[in-house]
C-alpha cells in the first residue's frame, strides 16, 4: 500500500494538478488527468486538454491502483492549524457574500434602469398615437365633401322614393368598380323586391301575439362585467346569432345546439354593435375603444383592425352585396370599407353637426344608410356621392337606434326621450312622420328590429313590444327581461324572436 500510495503521490492531474483520486492515462498525449474532471472537459470539448487532439472517454486508460487512505494534510493537524484553516473559510465566505451583494445591487440598479426606460418608451407610444390618430382625424376634415345643404323635396323624394334606386358617381378614392358594384347591387335589390310575394307561412298577428318564452342563456358573456349591448341576426334559417357584451367580446352562438361557436376578443373596452355576414363566416364589431374588427367568425381569428375615427365607433352597418361595411362614430364621422383587405375607401366627416353619431344602418338596397345622432336627427347618406340626400328630425332626445323594413319601404328611429318614429320612404315630405309610437313612464326603446316581410315591428326597451305594421297597433309586451332590451331580431317568418339585455341573458321565444 505504501508503493502504492507513492505512485499515486508521483502522479498530478494535468487539469487540476492535484493528485488523483481515480487517475487515467489518455492515450493521445500520454497525460494522466483525474477521471471526472477530463470526463467533464469530454462533455464539451471532444479533445485532449494537453495537445489537443481527438479524443474519446472509451479511450481513457485507468490506471489500476488498491484503495487507500490518504493523509491528513499538514496544515490540518493541530488545534491551532485547524482555527486558521476555519478563519481563512470565514473569511473567504464573507469575501463572496460581499461581492454577491455589490452585484445583487448592481443588478438592481440596471432593472430600475430598465424599468424607466420602458415606461418613457410606453409614454412616447402613447403620444406617437395620440397624433396620429389626431392627423387622421384632421386629414378627413380636409377631404372632399359634398354640400351639407338639404336636397329638394323632389330630388330627396327621387333618392328616397319606393325603388330606392340611388345612382352616383364615384366619390375621390373611391374606386369606379366599386361604384358600380354597388349601383348594380341597388337596382338588382330593387327589381327583386318588387316582384317578392309575401310568404304564405307567415305568422299572423294572432299568432306573432301568442309568442312564449322557450328558452334563456345567461352564460354567453361575462358576468364580472355583465351585459349583452348588441345581437345580429342576418340568416334566421340558421339559428346563429353574434352578440356583443360590455366584457369587450364578440360571440358566435349556435341557438339550436345551445352552444357557443366562437369567441372574438381583442377589444379593450365594451362592444357597441356587431354585424355577422349572412354566410356565417364573417363578422364586424364597433367598440367604444375607436376600433371596428373584422374576424373570421368560425375561429374567432381577427383578420383587420380599422382605426380611423377618433371616438368610439357606435354603429356598423353590412352593405347587402356583402363585401363592404360602414361604421359611424361619436367623432361625427362615418366610413366605407372593405371586408377583403380592411382597406377604408372613404369617411366623411360632418362638421356641421351638432354632436356625433349613435347608430347607423344600411338601407336593404344598399344605396343609402341611415345614421342618428345624439341631436334627435337621421341623416341619410348616398354612399357612391359621399352626399346627405335627406334628414329626419325628432324634436328632442338622442337616436338610440333604426331599423329600415326588409321591403323598403320604412325607416323606424327611436330616441331616449321615450318615442318612435316611423317614416315612409315613399313620400317626399321629411318633416312629417307616418307614424309616432309615444311610450309613457320613463320608457326608452333602446332596439328597433322590423320581420323580414316588413309585417310586424319589435321595440326593445325595458321590455319588448310588438306592433303590427298594419295599423300600428300593438299586438303583445313580453316582460322577462330585468333590465334594458338592447337587441331584437325576428326568426323565420315571425315565429320566433330572439332578444338579448343588459341583464346578460338572451332569450328565445316562439309559437
Amino acid at each position: 500500500n505504501s508503493c502504492a500510495w507513492l505512485l499515486i503521490m508521483a502522479l498530478h492531474c494535468a487539469i487540476s494538478g492535484e493528485v488523483p483520486e481515480v487517475p487515467v492515462i489518455s492515450p493521445v498525449s500520454g497525460g494522466i488527468f483525474e477521471r471526472r474532471l477530463i470526463e467533464k472537459h469530454l462533455i464539451d470539448n471532444s479533445s485532449d486538454p494537453v495537445n489537443g487532439e481527438q479524443l474519446s472517454a472509451d479511450q481513457l486508460i485507468e490506471v489500476k491502483t488498491n484503495d487507500v487512505v490518504r493523509p491528513r494534510a499538514p496544515s490540518a493537524t493541530s488545534i491551532p492549524a485547524l482555527i486558521k484553516l476555519f478563519q481563512d473559510e470565514w473569511d473567504a465566505m464573507m469575501l463572496e457574500t460581499y461581492q454577491l451583494r455589490e452585484h445583487v445591487q448592481n443588478v438592481r440598479q440596471e432593472l430600475s434602469h430598465a424599468l424607466y426606460q420602458h415606461d418613457a418608451a410606453c409614454r412616447v407610444i402613447a403620444r406617437l398615437t395620440r397624433e396620429r390618430d389626431q392627423a387622421r382625424q384632421a386629414l378627413a376634415t380636409l377631404q372632399p365633401t359634398a354640400a351639407t345643404s338639404q336636397p329638394a323635396p323632389a330630388a330627396a323624394a327621387g333618392a328616397a322614393g319606393e325603388s330606392m334606386e340611388v345612382d352616383g358617381e364615384a366619390v375621390e378614392g373611391l374606386p369606379a368598380d366599386v361604384v358600380t358594384k354597388l349601383n348594380k347591387t341597388n337596382k338588382t335589390l330593387s327589381k327583386g323586391r318588387k316582384k317578392r310575394a309575401k310568404s304564405a307561412t307567415l305568422a299572423t298577428a294572432e299568432e306573432v301575439g301568442s309568442l312564449a318564452l322557450q328558452g334563456s342563456q345567461t352564460g354567453i358573456h361575462s358576468s364580472s362585467n355583465p351585459g349583452i349591448t348588441s345581437l345580429s341576426m342576418p340568416t334566421p334559417s340558421s339559428g346563429i346569432v353574434l352578440t356583443g357584451g360590455a366584457d369587450k367580446h364578440a360571440v358566435l352562438f349556435d341557438l339550436g345546439n345551445e352552444k357557443e361557436v366562437a369567441r372574438m376578443k381583442g377589444h379593450k373596452k365594451k362592444v357597441l354593435s356587431v354585424e355577422l355576414h349572412p354566410g356565417n363566416e364573417v363578422a364586424m364589431t364597433a367598440s367604444a375603444d375607436k376600433m371596428v374588427c373584422v374576424w373570421d367568425a368560425n375561429s374567432g381569428k381577427k383578420h383587420h383592425t380599422i382605426s380611423v375615427h377618433g371616438d368610439e365607433v357606435t354603429g356598423v352597418s353590412l352593405h347587402p352585396c356583402g363585401d363592404y361595411f360602414v361604421a359611424a362614430s361619436k367623432d361625427k364621422s362615418w366610413s366605407f370599407s372593405t371586408i377583403e383587405t380592411g382597406q377604408t375607401l372613404a369617411t366623411n366627416l360632418d362638421q356641421t353637426l351638432q354632436s356625433g353619431f349613435s347608430c347607423c344602418q344600411f338601407h336593404p338596397d344598399g344605396g343609402i344608410f341611415g345614421a342618428g345622432t345624439y341631436d334627435h336627427a337621421v341623416h341619410v347618406w348616398n354612399v357612391t356621392q359621399n352626399s346627405k340626400v335627406a334628414t329626419f328630425e325628432h324634436q328632442e332626445g338622442a337616436v338610440t337606434a333604426l331599423a329600415f323594413s326588409e321591403n323598403g319601404y320604412y325607416l323606424a328611429s327611436a330616441t331616449d326621450n321615450a318615442m318612435v318614429k316611423i317614416w315612409d320612404l315613399r313620400k317626399g315630405d321629411f318633416n312629417k312622420p307616418l307614424q309616432v309610437l309615444d311610450f309613457e313612464g320613463g320608457y326608452v326603446p333602446q332596439s328597433l328590429a322590423f320581420d323580414y316581410s316588413g309585417a310586424y315591428l319589435a321595440v326593445g326597451g325595458s321590455d319588448v313590444r310588438l306592433y303590427g305594421v298594419k295599423g300600428w297597433s300593438q299586438i303583445s309586451t313580453l316582460s322577462d327581461h330585468t333590465k334594458a332590451v338592447t337587441g331584437v331580431a325576428f326568426g323565420t317568418d315571425a315565429k320566433q324572436l330572439i332578444t338579448t339585455s343588459l341583464d346578460r341573458s338572451l332569450k328565445l321565444y316562439s309559437l
